[in-house]
């Protein structure tokens, strides 16, 4: 899973990402860390543009009388093996939808509550391009577009069992090809996509042992994971 990440737009690294996506690093929010339900920054393709839009960080939204709210259902991760099934809640948008959620940084945890170990875990080259997906919704009592958004994950690599043994994030590699055909609308056969569904850590990370996602005290030393 990915449940905590930060995109901090002074980092060299967030700096890096922008310029492979022709951004402007000024549209992004400082973000020092956020949760799931949390309003995050989003990259899109919007008329032919990349763009940065805020979204909630789960996928699934449900009107209620005073607006939208994040559905019962858990949606702020989609699981790479239910992308291709219909009727499941990110297959349309796998499809028709998918974007790139910026961070300089994540954190994963490892064990049971109470006792869980966590690993804030950084690139060392290029901030992270995490493969999303999002929807949009319309506000029924005001009119206000909403969008909505999940990082994708995939099964774990033998490497990363350590830092968090269900999933691992798919991290798109830092390649300017690679991410506008992934954010391209005209691009409806994700066949091409298939080898992304490999896991692998397009450069080296370090991740660093730390007391919880929201003080990050380290309570170790820095460890790497290559390839």
């Amino acid at each position: 899973m990915c449940g905590y990440l930060g995109n901090a737009i002074d980092s060299p690294l967030t700096k890096t990402l922008m310029l492979i996506l022709g951004i402007d690093l000024t549209a992004l929010r400082d973000n020092p860390g956020a949760g799931p339900a949390a309003s995050i920054d989003i990259i899109l393709n919007h008329n032919g543009q990349n763009i940065v839009a805020p979204a909630i960080w789960w996928l699934l939204l449900e009107q209620t009388p005073h607006g939208t709210k994040p559905s019962k259902y858990t949606s702020f991760n989609t699981r790479s093996d239910k992308l291709n099934t219909p009727n499941s809640a990110g297959f349309h948008a796998y499809r028709e939808s998918r974007c790139i959620i910026p961070a300089s940084y994540i954190v994963e945890g490892e064990g049971a509550k109470g006792s869980r170990l966590y690993h804030r875990i950084e690139p060392t080259s290029t901030g992270f391009a995490l493969a999303g997906l999002y929807r949009e919704w319309v506000n029924k009592k005001t009119g206000e577009l909403i969008r909505s958004c999940s990082v994708i994950t995939l099964a774990p690599r033998p490497k990363w069992v350590g830092i968090h043994s269900k999933s691992t994030p798919l991290f798109l590699p830092p390649e300017t090809s690679i991410l506008q055909r992934w954010l391209s609308k005209d691009i409806v056969d994700t066949a091409e996509f298939d080898e992304l569904l490999t896991p692998s850590f397009p450069e080296r990370l370090l991740c660093l042992p730390i007391e919880r996602p929201g003080n990050q005290i380290p309570t170790g030393l820095s460890i790497e994971i290559n390839g």
